[in-house]
Protein backbone atom coordinates (compact mmCIF):
# COMPACT_ATOMS: atom_id res chain seq x y z
CA UNK A 1 0.00 0.00 0.00
CA UNK A 2 1.31 3.66 -0.52
CA UNK A 3 2.38 5.52 2.04
CA UNK A 4 4.39 8.79 2.27
CA UNK A 5 6.06 10.20 5.28
CA UNK A 6 3.96 12.89 6.37
CA UNK A 7 3.82 15.91 9.21
CA UNK A 8 3.39 13.35 11.78
CA UNK A 9 3.85 9.94 10.76
CA UNK A 10 3.15 7.93 7.52
CA UNK A 11 0.10 8.72 5.59
CA UNK A 12 -2.10 6.98 2.75
CA UNK A 13 -2.75 8.03 -0.66
CA UNK A 14 -4.11 6.81 -3.75
CA UNK A 15 -3.62 7.64 -7.04
CA UNK A 16 -6.38 7.45 -10.09
CA UNK A 17 -4.41 7.75 -13.28
CA UNK A 18 -5.94 8.59 -16.46
CA UNK A 19 -4.82 7.37 -19.58
CA UNK A 20 -3.66 10.68 -21.66
CA UNK A 21 -3.21 13.07 -18.48
CA UNK A 22 -3.79 17.13 -19.52
CA UNK A 23 -3.53 18.08 -15.71
CA UNK A 24 -3.42 16.94 -12.03
CA UNK A 25 -5.85 16.99 -9.53
CA UNK A 26 -5.03 16.71 -5.64
CA UNK A 27 -8.23 15.84 -4.08
CA UNK A 28 -8.38 16.35 0.04
CA UNK A 29 -12.08 14.55 1.57
CA UNK A 30 -13.88 15.71 4.58
CA UNK A 31 -14.08 14.93 7.87
CA UNK A 32 -15.08 11.50 8.63
CA UNK A 33 -14.23 10.02 4.90
CA UNK A 34 -11.30 8.73 3.53
CA UNK A 35 -10.49 8.70 -0.24
CA UNK A 36 -11.88 5.60 -0.66
CA UNK A 37 -15.37 7.41 -1.00
CA UNK A 38 -14.44 9.45 -3.79
CA UNK A 39 -14.01 7.16 -6.50
CA UNK A 40 -17.25 7.91 -8.60
CA UNK A 41 -15.67 11.63 -8.71
CA UNK A 42 -11.97 10.53 -9.49
CA UNK A 43 -13.07 8.16 -11.85
CA UNK A 44 -15.49 11.10 -14.08
CA UNK A 45 -12.80 13.64 -13.63
CA UNK A 46 -10.19 10.57 -15.44
CA UNK A 47 -12.56 10.46 -17.94
CA UNK A 48 -11.53 13.72 -19.27
CA UNK A 49 -8.00 13.78 -19.12
CA UNK A 50 -7.22 14.34 -15.33
CA UNK A 51 -4.81 12.46 -12.89
CA UNK A 52 -6.46 12.22 -9.49
CA UNK A 53 -4.21 12.31 -6.60
CA UNK A 54 -5.49 11.86 -2.72
CA UNK A 55 -4.63 11.63 0.76
CA UNK A 56 -6.29 10.13 3.74
CA UNK A 57 -6.02 12.52 6.11
CA UNK A 58 -4.41 12.13 9.75
CA UNK A 59 -6.96 9.92 11.81
CA UNK A 60 -8.56 8.98 8.57
CA UNK A 61 -8.95 5.90 6.63
CA UNK A 62 -6.06 4.12 6.33
CA UNK A 63 -3.78 6.58 7.73
CA UNK A 64 -4.68 5.60 11.18
CA UNK A 65 -4.26 7.40 14.23
CA UNK A 66 -6.67 8.15 17.04
CA UNK A 67 -9.96 8.46 14.68
CA UNK A 68 -11.07 12.14 13.59
CA UNK A 69 -7.96 13.54 15.83
CA UNK A 70 -5.23 15.95 14.50
CA UNK A 71 -3.37 18.79 15.55
CA UNK A 72 -4.10 21.45 13.31
CA UNK A 73 -5.38 22.04 9.76
CA UNK A 74 -1.81 23.18 8.78
CA UNK A 75 -0.42 19.37 9.83
CA UNK A 76 -3.23 17.91 7.03
CA UNK A 77 -2.12 21.12 4.48
CA UNK A 78 1.43 19.66 4.94
CA UNK A 79 1.02 15.88 4.11
CA UNK A 80 -0.34 16.98 1.12
CA UNK A 81 2.39 19.72 0.36
CA UNK A 82 4.33 16.09 0.74
CA UNK A 83 2.17 14.80 -2.13
CA UNK A 84 2.54 17.85 -4.31
CA UNK A 85 5.99 17.04 -4.46
CA UNK A 86 5.53 13.76 -6.29
CA UNK A 87 3.08 14.85 -8.59
CA UNK A 88 5.62 17.71 -9.77
CA UNK A 89 7.32 15.11 -10.96
CA UNK A 90 5.15 14.53 -13.70
CA UNK A 91 5.05 18.54 -14.67
CA UNK A 92 1.96 18.94 -15.53
CA UNK A 93 -0.89 21.71 -14.09
CA UNK A 94 -2.02 21.21 -10.78
CA UNK A 95 -5.38 22.03 -9.06
CA UNK A 96 -6.39 21.61 -5.75
CA UNK A 97 -9.94 20.29 -5.22
CA UNK A 98 -10.92 19.97 -1.50
CA UNK A 99 -14.24 18.82 0.39
CA UNK A 100 -15.24 20.86 3.63
CA UNK A 101 -12.43 20.03 6.01
CA UNK A 102 -10.45 19.09 2.60
CA UNK A 103 -11.43 22.05 1.06
CA UNK A 104 -10.25 24.37 3.93
CA UNK A 105 -6.90 22.10 4.10
CA UNK A 106 -6.92 23.39 0.07
CA UNK A 107 -7.05 27.04 0.78
CA UNK A 108 -4.37 26.55 3.04
CA UNK A 109 -2.01 24.51 1.06
CA UNK A 110 -2.42 27.53 -1.50
CA UNK A 111 -2.07 30.05 0.72
CA UNK A 112 1.20 28.24 1.73
CA UNK A 113 2.36 27.22 -2.44
CA UNK A 114 0.47 29.73 -4.21
CA UNK A 115 2.63 28.59 -7.02
CA UNK A 116 1.88 25.11 -7.08
CA UNK A 117 -1.37 25.21 -8.28
CA UNK A 118 -3.45 26.78 -11.11
CA UNK A 119 -6.68 26.88 -9.47
CA UNK A 120 -8.52 25.73 -6.25
CA UNK A 121 -12.30 23.92 -5.78
CA UNK A 122 -13.63 24.18 -2.81
CA UNK A 123 -16.90 22.22 -2.10
CA UNK A 124 -18.51 22.77 1.15
CA UNK A 125 -16.12 24.79 2.68
CA UNK A 126 -16.99 25.53 5.96
CA UNK A 127 -15.45 28.69 6.72
CA UNK A 128 -17.59 30.36 9.02
CA UNK A 129 -17.65 28.10 12.60
CA UNK A 130 -20.25 25.54 13.35
CA UNK A 131 -24.09 26.72 12.68
CA UNK A 132 -26.10 28.00 15.96
CA UNK A 133 -28.35 24.63 17.30
CA UNK A 134 -31.01 24.46 15.10
CA UNK A 135 -30.93 27.17 12.69
CA UNK A 136 -31.36 24.37 9.83
CA UNK A 137 -32.30 20.35 9.78
CA UNK A 138 -29.19 18.73 9.25
CA UNK A 139 -29.09 16.35 6.04
CA UNK A 140 -24.93 15.69 5.02
CA UNK A 141 -26.80 13.82 1.39
CA UNK A 142 -29.46 12.01 0.62
CA UNK A 143 -27.33 9.54 -2.11
CA UNK A 144 -28.36 6.71 -0.96
CA UNK A 145 -25.06 4.86 -2.44
CA UNK A 146 -23.15 7.41 -0.66
CA UNK A 147 -24.87 6.99 2.97
CA UNK A 148 -24.95 2.99 2.14
CA UNK A 149 -21.01 3.13 2.00
CA UNK A 150 -20.41 5.42 5.45
CA UNK A 151 -22.83 3.07 7.28
CA UNK A 152 -20.67 0.14 6.02
CA UNK A 153 -17.30 1.28 5.63
CA UNK A 154 -14.82 -1.19 7.67
CA UNK A 155 -12.67 2.19 8.26
CA UNK A 156 -15.06 4.56 9.39
CA UNK A 157 -16.15 5.56 13.41
CA UNK A 158 -18.08 7.71 15.52
CA UNK A 159 -17.63 11.38 15.21
CA UNK A 160 -19.12 12.66 17.46
CA UNK A 161 -16.10 12.20 20.03
CA UNK A 162 -13.29 14.25 17.59
CA UNK A 163 -16.35 16.97 16.55
CA UNK A 164 -15.58 19.44 18.83
CA UNK A 165 -11.53 18.97 17.61
CA UNK A 166 -12.65 19.25 14.23
CA UNK A 167 -14.48 22.78 14.91
CA UNK A 168 -11.97 24.01 16.83
CA UNK A 169 -9.17 23.67 14.13
CA UNK A 170 -11.67 24.86 11.42
CA UNK A 171 -11.90 27.79 13.52
CA UNK A 172 -8.48 28.78 13.57
CA UNK A 173 -8.16 27.65 9.66
CA UNK A 174 -11.27 29.10 8.27
CA UNK A 175 -10.41 32.54 9.59
CA UNK A 176 -6.76 32.93 8.16
CA UNK A 177 -8.50 31.67 4.82
CA UNK A 178 -11.31 34.35 4.95
CA UNK A 179 -8.22 37.01 6.13
CA UNK A 180 -5.81 35.82 3.82
CA UNK A 181 -7.49 33.94 -0.04
CA UNK A 182 -7.94 37.38 -0.89
CA UNK A 183 -4.76 38.70 -1.96
CA UNK A 184 -3.59 35.56 -4.40
CA UNK A 185 -4.43 35.90 -7.84
CA UNK A 186 -5.70 32.35 -8.62
CA UNK A 187 -9.03 30.98 -9.79
CA UNK A 188 -11.42 29.91 -6.78
CA UNK A 189 -14.60 28.14 -7.42
CA UNK A 190 -17.06 27.39 -4.48
CA UNK A 191 -19.41 24.50 -4.87
CA UNK A 192 -22.18 24.49 -2.26
CA UNK A 193 -25.86 22.51 -1.57
CA UNK A 194 -28.82 25.01 -1.02
CA UNK A 195 -29.36 23.28 2.17
CA UNK A 196 -25.88 23.05 2.91
CA UNK A 197 -26.11 23.38 6.82
CA UNK A 198 -22.03 24.30 7.34
CA UNK A 199 -21.43 26.27 4.32
CA UNK A 200 -24.63 28.06 2.81
CA UNK A 201 -24.19 29.32 -1.00
CA UNK A 202 -25.88 32.88 0.34
CA UNK A 203 -22.35 33.29 2.57
CA UNK A 204 -20.15 31.27 -0.42
CA UNK A 205 -21.03 33.47 -2.57
CA UNK A 206 -20.20 36.47 -0.46
CA UNK A 207 -16.86 35.38 0.18
CA UNK A 208 -16.70 34.62 -3.96
CA UNK A 209 -16.97 38.27 -4.87
CA UNK A 210 -14.13 39.32 -2.28
CA UNK A 211 -11.89 37.10 -3.86
CA UNK A 212 -9.63 38.46 -7.26
CA UNK A 213 -10.96 35.45 -9.24
CA UNK A 214 -13.97 34.08 -7.25
CA UNK A 215 -16.80 31.78 -8.69
CA UNK A 216 -19.85 30.71 -6.64
CA UNK A 217 -22.31 28.19 -7.82
CA UNK A 218 -25.07 26.84 -5.70
CA UNK A 219 -26.67 23.10 -6.64
CA UNK A 220 -30.62 23.04 -6.22
CA UNK A 221 -31.54 20.77 -3.20
CA UNK A 222 -27.85 19.63 -2.64
CA UNK A 223 -26.26 19.15 1.02
CA UNK A 224 -23.41 19.31 2.75
CA UNK A 225 -21.92 16.57 1.21
CA UNK A 226 -21.93 17.38 -2.24
CA UNK A 227 -19.61 15.64 -4.08
CA UNK A 228 -21.62 12.71 -3.13
CA UNK A 229 -24.98 13.80 -3.33
CA UNK A 230 -27.32 13.18 -5.68
CA UNK A 231 -26.25 15.87 -8.35
CA UNK A 232 -22.59 13.91 -7.48
CA UNK A 233 -22.05 13.70 -11.93
CA UNK A 234 -23.13 17.66 -12.18
CA UNK A 235 -20.52 18.36 -9.20
CA UNK A 236 -17.74 16.69 -11.27
CA UNK A 237 -18.48 17.82 -14.22
CA UNK A 238 -18.22 21.40 -12.43
CA UNK A 239 -15.03 20.59 -11.10
CA UNK A 240 -13.67 18.81 -14.71
CA UNK A 241 -14.76 22.01 -16.69
CA UNK A 242 -12.42 24.46 -13.80
CA UNK A 243 -9.95 22.20 -13.77
CA UNK A 244 -9.26 21.98 -17.81
CA UNK A 245 -10.35 25.39 -18.57
CA UNK A 246 -7.50 26.50 -15.85
CA UNK A 247 -4.62 24.46 -16.85
CA UNK A 248 -3.37 26.87 -19.58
Amino acid sequence: MPFLEGERGRFYYRHWDAEAPRAQVLLLHGFGEHTGHYHRLAGQLNAVGLDVWGTDHIGHGHTGGPAGMFASVGDLASNAAVLLGVMAARRLPVVIVGHSLGAVTGALLVLEKPSAAVGLVMTGAPLWGLPERGEHDLVMSADEAYLDALENDPLGFDTAQSEPNLWRALETAGYDVRRELGALDIPVLLINGEHDVFAPPRKAAEFAAELRRGRAVPIRGGHHDIPNDVAHRRVAALVAEACLGWRG
